[in-house]
């Protein structure tokens, strides 16, 4: 039975908080984004924030991109202070990549009140298929199909000072080390959120749109 309270700040304001989940390619960023704008949410990207700190070079940065690099969890001390700078905002937000453990689980529970969690599903054979062809622009995050990339792309990120790459933790090695510490480490964290908030499963194989219509008829049952 699901624990229902209300979470509010000291000042008394309502903070809701939303968690995506799903191996990585299942498309869980672009659905965030999505759900972000329908329902005035933050998007908070966990991968994206750590990526901003491994492009300013600082020693964080570079101990950072050493654990993307091999396809390691950040130390979880470092991704806990990130979420709770974030929550400390006191805004309405949805968490795309944390928690990924069940001890980053359990700190949220205790720094947040989860509204509901979307898990999208995909096989992995799926999963590997789609980071394979994944590249991202250095400047902005955006992330492209490999044989999907147009001659406007390149320019719209080079103006912006970056480079369409394949990052570090899309190849082939890195992949199959993520979803290994996906399937261990994250999916037992379904069981522990599941006592306190709603689960929402969706099938992640499907076109996206058709994806996040499923996840708004989901939530309308949400209160």
């Amino acid at each position: 039975m699901v624990e229902k309270r209300r979470n509010k700040t000291r000042k008394g304001v309502l903070r809701m908080t939303y968690i995506i989940m799903g191996p990585q390619g299942s498309g869980k960023g672009t659905q965030a984004k999505l759900i972000a704008k329908e329902y005035g949410l933050e998007h908070v990207s966990i991968g994206d924030l750590l990526r901003k700190e491994v492009a300013s070079g600082s020693e964080k940065g570079k101990m950072l991109h050493e654990y993307m690099k091999q396809g390691k969890l950040i130390p979880l001390q470092i991704n806990n202070e990130i979420i709770k700078e974030v929550l400390d905002k006191n805004k309405n937000i949805i968490l795309d990549g944390y928690p990924r453990n069940i001890e980053q689980a359990k700190f949220l529970l205790e720094h947040a009140e989860i509204k509901a969690v979307i898990v999208i599903n995909i096989s992995e054979e799926e999963s590997i298929k789609r980071l394979s062809k994944r590249l991202i622009c250095t400047a902005n995050n955006k992330i492209y199909v490999e044989d999907q990339i147009t001659d406007q792309d390149k320019e719209e990120c080079e103006s912006q000072g970056g480079q369409i790459i394949k990052r570090d933790d899309d190849k082939p090695d890195a992949i199959k080390k993520r979803l290994e510490i996906y399937n261990k480490e994250t999916k037992p964290v379904v069981s522990v959120l599941e006592q306190k908030t709603f689960i929402v499963e969706i099938n992640g194989e499907k076109p996206p749109e058709q994806i996040f219509e499923e996840i708004k008829q989901k939530l309308k049952f949400i209160k």
